[in-house]
């Protein structure tokens, strides 16, 4: 769901114009392979706050001030749509927040909770997420918005960003913090999982191993289609011929261009470039 619909015309935006896309770090590439993938002739502006990851152990103020100032920056590279890659981000943010911006923000936590109520059978659903964002209880709001008897087990799972940025995706260490976090989603009987954040997909096979016969929610690909759906419809497909990514970060190193080439399969070295964005 777009989360500032009435801020804005889709009359005034540009169609050729790129789409923003931001996260703490490397877990927004699982939303910029899917947008790629249903929107490879878009131009994409990406902006990793990898100097300041991992968010989910943050003050929420403090999230909430670099999440604005995220979007400002892309607003400043002349975005025509953001997607909000990053699942605490979506949850500090306020609706006031965003009905600031003349442009449409799409975020992950409505897109994650709709999908999977249309998936469990059940009504018994877990959410693997930041303490940040279990703490906001965000994903249970939504869920028990539509559908007040669900069942939402959340599990907080502090060790997984530090992981995914330091390019670490499989091995005895994940594999015991995977056991760990989804045991409480175990316990509770639940048959779908929301990823509740966008590095997670990133431990996907390790995940996996684990809930084995659970339905596996990834808000990444809800919030990519959602995007594509809205620029179709609003005639804000691009036009011209595409165009090369501009990828932007507050601190590159060789882990994040190692995770961009493994889950985008392609080298963003030529593309990217730091920037000094959310230093203290």
């Amino acid at each position: 769901m777009i989360a500032n619909p009435e801020s804005f015309e889709p009359a005034q935006l540009d169609p050729d114009q790129p789409i923003g896309m931001f996260d703490s770090g490397v877990g927004g590439f699982t939303v910029l392979r899917e947008v790629k993938k249903i929107l490879p002739q878009e131009q994409v502006v990406y902006f990793g706050d990898t100097a300041n990851a991992p968010y989910g152990e943050r003050p929420p103020e403090l999230i909430r001030r670099w999440a604005k100032n995220s979007i400002d920056f892309l607003r400043e590279q002349g975005v025509k749509a953001v997607a909000i890659a990053c699942n605490v981000s979506s949850s500090v943010l306020t609706r006031e927040d965003l009905a600031a911006y003349p442009i449409p923000v799409f975020g992950l936590v409505y897109n994650g909770a709709t999908a999977a109520l249309q998936q469990t059978r059940s009504g018994r659903i877990g959410v693997l997420a930041t303490t940040a964002t279990v703490t906001t209880g965000s994903y249970v709001k939504v869920i028990r918005s539509f559908n007040p008897q669900a069942e939402v087990v959340q599990s907080a799972c502090p060790r997984f960003v530090p992981f995914t940025e330091s390019g670490v995706f499989e091995g005895p260490e994940v594999d015991a913090a995977v056991r760990e976090y989804v045991a409480p989603l175990k316990q509770g009987g639940v048959d779908t999982v929301i990823y509740g954040c966008t590095h997670y997909p990133l431990l996907e096979g390790a995940i996996k191993r684990q809930l084995d016969g659970v339905v596996l929610v990834d808000p990444a690909v809800e919030v990519a289609e959602e995007l594509a759906a809205y620029l179709h419809n609003h005639s804000l497909l691009r036009r011209a011929e595409p165009a090369g990514d501009r990828i932007f970060a507050s601190k590159l190193n060789e882990h994040f261009f190692g995770t961009a080439e493994r889950f985008l399969g392609r080298d963003i070295r030529t593309l990217s470039r730091e920037v000094s964005l959310n230093r203290p």
